[in-house]
């Protein structure tokens, strides 16, 4: 098969992580027109560049050497903490799923200890139904009567509360996109929904749930 596109899950010896890309036909530095110089500058931004040296600056105080191994030390919600306050972000949206209320009252909890201000808000937010928004019978669990998730008013909500940063707890897939595309703040992700596996999004990669699948290939 022909690839015009990068496709780094062929590369080897991930060779840009030691700084020697190009190693390969289908490297992002030999299908892409753009040069280093070029991309360096997309981040010169003056808020961009902050972002970017803050994230370093979070990614080291959570790698440490304990014993003379690089230790992880601190979890992701202590990350999204230290990186709002090393950007002087104050006010914290929280878009939280009805499935995860109680992991969405706990990080609350914690956000407030730590002096956050925090608005938060609901999927369920204005108690619409499926069949308000145009969805069809055939696609509901029930039936159109039922609630929906109304991500875009969780994101606009939030957009009116001038949150500075927005954490996404367990929004359903395509909610979440629909949440992220209209939020004027940056998001990231504390918490990604997955019914079947308790929230361990990643363990069926690492099982046997798509054998047949691979075998198909």
């Amino acid at each position: 098969m022909a690839y015009e596109h990068p496709r780094c899950d062929h590369c080897g010896d991930v060779g840009c992580k030691a700084g020697t890309p190009g190693k390969f036909k289908f490297c992002p530095t030999n299908v892409s027109g753009y040069g280093k110089e070029e991309i360096a500058e997309r981040y010169s931004e003056p808020i961009l560049q902050k972002m970017m040296t803050v994230a370093a600056k979070v990614e080291r105080g959570t790698l440490q050497e304990v014993n003379g191994v690089r230790t992880p030390i601190r979890p992701r919600i202590s990350e999204i903490m230290a990186f709002a306050d090393e950007m002087g972000w104050k006010r914290i949206g929280v878009a939280f799923c009805l499935a995860a209320r109680d992991e969405a009252l706990r990080l609350v909890k914690v956000l407030e200890a730590r002096d956050f201000e925090v608005c938060s808000i609901i999927c369920r937010n204005f108690g619409m139904t499926k069949g308000e928004v145009g969805i069809p019978e055939e696609a509901c669990l029930k039936s159109p009567s039922e609630t929906v998730c109304n991500p875009i008013y969780q994101a606009e909500l939030l957009n009116e509360a001038g949150t500075d940063m927005n954490i996404v707890v367990g929004l359903c897939v395509g909610h979440d996109m629909l949440f992220n595309k209209h939020s004027n703040a940056y998001v990231t992700t504390l918490m990604v929904k997955d019914r079947m596996t308790a929230n361990n999004t990643v363990g069926p990669l690492y099982s046997n749930f798509f054998s047949e699948i691979l075998k198909k290939k």
